[in-house]
């Protein structure tokens, strides 16, 4: 009889946490569309600093340039991340990064330079691209969206026999409760 009961209770909780699991990954995005679409990106000018090695340990330079940007007091400024190799082609090691935010003008961008001497300028320029945007609200749903968008624009493009650029480079812009997950295409 005791045992019945305690079975009961392991029943319960597993299927509590079964559930609770169910929705925690539902809230981050997994069973969102990825709706790919084509269009013209890009035309920024960002300050920040590079980064080399997995893509997944940027966030200690995405804090050093968000530090930046609140000392700067641009309070608007839409961050960007920049990623340059195909991890699938590259070593983890060697992958090669950026994390910045958008200025203005050179004027504004050397003037963050002043007191962060490792920050310099990408351009990113405008050009034709393959994008999809998806809920983001932490951590686990950027992590679920990368996933997702990814394999999906790389099927789009293939599946319409367009070239990658040549550097092979995709940026994600950080947008208040959503991230645009762009690759350029030649």
């Amino acid at each position: 009889m005791k045992f019945s009961k305690t079975l009961k209770y392991v029943t319960i909780g597993l299927a509590a946490l079964a559930v609770t699991i169910f929705i925690t990954i539902w809230r981050a995005g997994a069973f969102e569309d990825v709706v790919v679409q084509k269009g013209k990106h890009g035309g920024y000018l960002l300050i920040g600093a590079d980064h080399k090695g997995s893509y997944q340990k940027i966030g200690s330079v995405f804090a050093k340039v968000k530090e930046a940007q609140i000392n700067a007091k641009l309070d608007s400024a839409m961050f960007v991340g920049v990623y340059y190799d195909d991890p699938g082609k590259v070593e983890e090691s060697k992958l090669r990064s950026f994390a910045g935010f958008v200025v203005k003008d050179s004027i504004e961008g050397l003037s963050i330079t002043k007191n962060n001497p490792d920050f310099h300028f990408v351009n990113i320029e405008l050009r034709q691209s393959y994008f999809t945007e998806l809920e983001t609200s932490g951590m686990l749903s950027m992590i679920i969206a990368a996933v997702k968008a990814y394999p999906k624009l790389g099927e789009s493009i293939t599946k319409d026999r367009v070239s990658p650029n040549d550097q092979g480079m995709a940026f994600e812009e950080y947008h208040n409760g959503f991230t645009r997950f762009v690759m350029h295409v030649e």
